[in-house]
């Protein structure tokens, strides 16, 4: 087995409920990435239709780290890579809305009624926008990664999971560009987890080969996170962690 190379990073994108990029160094307990649209970096606006709002903090955040490392067109496409953490995206519950008040009848929910009155209500896009793999199939689009990747849609583990199998596919030699991180929408979920305060966030770093290496910041088994400063981030948990402790460190 040849030896690893070095793996640094050249870019950041980093959204959180204290802010976005440096702004959201500071402390936060939970709620929305404040000042976030998704416009601001997501150019296809037919594709928004397309996206819940955690892919659409994803592909924002892997666009921020993108343009924060300058350097993707000096990289063939097959050589760039991209690794993602998500948890499984339900869709937004509020567009069966409409489907499930048609279907009530004087007992309550009615099958008949959902299939003969609720069922045409329902979005057909509603399905396509909750598949757990929106982020890196939009972002892969964008930007052209035709390299190494993988999608690990197990929240707080996932979004570990993406950044180190990320570092290491450079590492290894298996791609010379990979762009990782997690995101995930969780503000307002606060009484599912027992009243913990829960937000939004994404984030996302290029990596490169080069030094410093960041390799040795990846334990098997994740690392220490910000919850007590921003709250629970699902699958982002990880990666705002690590953005927030790199950008920190970086000055």
């Amino acid at each position: 087995m040849s030896e690893r190379r070095p793996v640094t990073i050249s870019g950041v994108g980093l959204l959180c409920p204290a802010g976005q990029g440096r702004e959201g160094l500071g402390r936060a307990l939970g709620g929305e990435v404040p000042g976030f649209r998704a416009r601001n970096h997501i150019a296809d606006r037919k594709s928004l239709k397309l996206m819940t709002r955690a892919v659409q903090l994803g592909i924002s955040a892997v666009q921020l780290a993108v343009d924060d490392a300058g350097d993707l067109a000096e990289v063939p496409p097959e050589r760039r890579g991209i690794y993602v953490g998500a948890s499984p995206q339900p869709g937004d519950p509020d567009a069966l809305r409409p489907a499930l008040e048609a279907a009530m009848g004087p007992e309550g929910f009615d099958m008949q009624r959902f299939a003969r009155d609720g069922y045409p209500l329902i979005h057909p896009l509603w399905l396509v926008r909750g598949l757990s793999n929106n982020i890196i199939g939009f972002a892969a689009a964008i930007h052209d990664l035709q390299g190494v990747n993988s999608n690990y849609c197990d929240g707080v583990t996932g979004g570990w999971n993406a950044l180190r199998e990320g570092a290491l596919a450079v590492a290894e030699g298996r791609a010379d560009w990979v762009v990782a991180g997690g995101a995930d929408a969780w503000a307002a979920a606060d009484g599912l987890l027992g009243d913990q305060p829960c937000g939004d966030g994404a984030a996302f770093v290029v990596f490169r080969p080069g030094e410093p290496d960041v390799t040795p910041l990846f334990p098997a088994a994740g690392g220490e996170l910000d919850m007590d400063a921003l709250g629970f981030l699902g699958a982002a948990s990880g990666p705002v962690s690590f953005c927030r402790r790199w950008l920190k460190e970086q000055g």
